[in-house]
């Protein structure tokens, strides 16, 4: 379990079922952005508190604990993330609870539209956060260095290494493989020197050293097996070799057909290679996984359109609620609205509601498509970039997969 993992559960816990006014704050912090700069998104928390009905204890009088433990939050020093959320209301005997949690990536169903915050007060708004820690695919990064081959575990920009692994590969066999490694390295560096000759490419010569023996052919079978382990034990979706190309190469020839279908980049070394940061690492393999986010996000669409599936709000949603929708694709900056029964009945339009109930109320999506999703056994899909753009133009801003 990750960190985040455990964080979510700890929220669900702690404001699903609060029965008193949730504070819940969503913004974007990402100092890459200009209009970060010098914290400026601190004072626009704070200015968007203001808009907020009054923080009030059980007097009426303006909750200032609460308050204030809100903006110390706000204003704590912590490393660099994209997007901020935090939670705050008064539990059992009026005791204060409040969490922040920084992460890594953007989130979807966030109003982000004014003022790069959105806060609420009243319903705890836990949706953004607990749909990206439950549907967010995790990625596997393997680096292959020498007499040190790690992996990472890499969930929503959070990076934790698994030491296990490779528990069962002894010194001596490390020792063996960092010999073979620079034996051949160094064969590519001359030839790259003298000849001009393709670093990334074995000679035959070079080729055969690969296979120096029956021994290290074994070996690379054994950490192709732990790899195939680990990677079904920790859920990995997608991986990324990282590491000179010649031994990428080399070693996903002994991948199973299952593991090799999951490498989505192959990438070099990442800066500091003898020991890297969890950022070295992120650098290296972000922009790779989210190419790969958007290629599949297109294939996605391209399937709906051939399957045929359906799209259209109304088409979507009807779909949906006959438990026909296997995937659910949406735009990533959702402000579709719809209309709601208070028993939980949904539609694209008025007048589509009104067929299962007199007086539907007008909601945002936004609010109810997590839950909507839960209730009828589809995967959400939120797209971003071209394909957001083909969703809108040519799928009328919402498209579905179908079972049936």
């Amino acid at each position: 379990m990750t960190e985040l993992d455990s964080l979510t559960q700890d929220l669900q816990s702690a404001f699903g079922d609060a029965g008193t006014p949730v504070l819940s704050i969503y913004a974007d912090i990402n100092p890459a952005r200009p209009e970060n700069a010098g914290r400026a998104w601190a004072k626009r928390i704070k200015n968007a508190l203001k808009d907020l009905p009054e923080i009030r204890d059980a007097h009426g009088k303006r909750d200032t604990p609460l308050y204030d433990e809100v903006l110390a939050l706000i204003d704590e020093e912590r490393p660099a993330a994209r997007t901020l959320a935090l939670f705050a209301t008064r539990g059992l005997h009026g005791r204060l609870v409040v969490r922040r949690i920084d992460l890594q990536v953007d989130l979807p169903v966030v109003d982000l539209a004014h003022g790069r915050v959105e806060a609420r007060w009243g319903e705890p708004y836990l949706t953004p956060i607990l749909f990206a820690a439950d549907e967010y695919e995790r990625a596997g990064v393997l680096h292959l260095n020498g007499a040190k081959w790690r992996f990472y575990e890499l969930f929503l920009g959070e990076l934790r290494e698994d030491t296990a692994v490779f528990a069962d590969i002894s010194a001596d066999e490390w020792r063996e493989l960092k010999d073979l490694a620079e034996r051949i390295e160094n064969a590519a560096a001359w030839r790259r020197a003298h000849t001009g000759g393709s670093f990334d490419k074995l000679s035959p010569k070079e080729r055969e050293a690969a296979k120096v023996s029956t021994w290290m052919h074994k070996l690379y079978t054994r950490l192709a097996q732990a790899l195939d382990k680990t990677v079904d034990r920790l859920g990995v979706e997608r991986l990324v070799l990282m590491g000179e190309p010649w031994q990428v190469s080399h070693f996903e020839g002994y991948l199973s057909r299952g593991l090799r279908n999951r490498v989505v980049a192959r990438v070099p070394h990442p800066a500091n290679a003898s020991n890297p940061t969890p950022r070295d690492i992120r650098e290296r393999v972000t922009p790779a996984l989210e190419a790969a986010e958007r290629q599949a996000e297109l294939a996605l669409l391209e399937r709906i359109k051939e399957q045929p599936g359906v799209w259209g709000l109304d088409p979507v949603l009807d779909a949906l609620q006959l438990g026909r929708v296997e995937t659910l694709v949406l735009p990533w900056a959702l402000d579709a609205r719809i209309w709601r029964c208070p028993e939980g009945a949904v539609g694209g339009t008025a007048e589509m509601a009104k067929l299962f109930c007199d007086q539907p109320q007008e909601v945002a999506l936004r609010d109810h498509v997590w839950q909507l999703a839960r209730d009828f056994g589809a995967r959400l899909e939120f797209v971003r970039g071209e394909a957001e753009a083909r969703l809108l133009r040519d799928f009328q801003g919402a498209a579905a997969s179908l079972r049936w």
